[in-house]
């Protein structure tokens, strides 16, 4: 999503979900395009939309309405041909020791905006992007409280012969503590790894639980170009190294920063 409205004029650094109430028709092509290229979840442009978040954009008194407004432009560009998803990232907060925030801190966050995407009419939640152990388990217990299916998923990059989050996470240790805070699925997204190399980490979730698992790495590892990360990987490649991660075990597959839906069109053409 972010990748295709900067495409559209949004600038580095400026919070994608005030589109929602001042862009809402860019944000509905956008969706729409990607459930035209044959998506079957389609995520509601709120990955920035916790309250922490907000308030680093000066937007922290609009959260009920962020949320609920991508919740109906997702309704509407699905068409009833795709399950909305109410997308949950991380705060970019800390937890203790490394910042001031508690793990019951982080849940009421996201049960404070998963209540409103539930209320609004998601099908589901997805809970992505994260690196801390205690900030994911905080996310699933609120979401899985409000009764909707919830799939969880954290970003890793390559560590020597390793993949670690940003946190020191192991693909094991995370697939572990996914599932047994309660999420339906286990996942792994975005993140500094290549589709082959996300097919790796797929197969040691595989090694960790028995639940099913997706993964949604991005178009290829980004170039910086004139301050912008910029994807390079073609659906043709994406789709040979996403065959790879099917081989590896993962059931669920999509894309994340870079994927286009050209990207998806062929994904669910070839493996879907």
């Amino acid at each position: 999503m972010g990748t295709e409205l900067m495409k559209r004029g949004l600038r580095v650094g400026d919070a994608p979900e005030l589109w929602n109430l001042e862009r809402p028709d860019e944000i509905l092509d956008v969706q729409r395009a990607y459930v035209e290229a044959g998506a079957q979840i389609l995520l509601t442009n709120t990955f920035g939309g916790n309250r922490l978040k907000l308030r680093r954009a000066g937007m922290e008194d609009r959260l009920e309405e962020v949320n609920r407004k991508a919740a109906e432009i997702a309704r509407r560009a699905s068409g009833g041909r795709a399950l909305v998803a109410g997308d949950i990232g991380p705060t970019g907060e800390f937890m203790e020791p490394y910042g001031s925030f508690s793990e019951e801190d982080f849940y009421r966050v996201f049960r404070e905006q998963a209540e409103v995407l539930a209320s609004s009419g998601v099908d589901l939640f997805v809970i992505e992007t994260m690196t801390d152990v205690g900030e994911v388990k905080a996310a699933i217990r609120a979401c899985r409280e409000l009764g909707l299916p919830v799939a969880a998923s954290m970003s890793f990059d390559p560590a020597g012969d390793d993949f670690r989050t940003m946190m020191g996470v192991r693909p094991e240790e995370a697939a572990k503590c996914i599932d047994e805070a309660g999420a339906d699925l286990v996942g792994a997204n975005c993140g500094g790894v290549s589709p082959e190399e996300m097919a790796q980490v797929v197969g040691r979730m595989r090694e960790a639980t028995k639940r099913p698992l997706f993964a949604e790495p991005n178009a290829g590892k980004p170039e910086l170009v004139d301050g912008k990360a910029v994807y390079r990987l073609s659906p043709e490649a994406f789709v040979e190294g996403m065959r790879k991660v099917a081989e590896a075990g993962a059931r669920g597959l999509g894309g994340c920063c870079g994927t286009t839906p050209e990207h998806i069109r062929l994904l669910v053409r070839e493996l879907g």
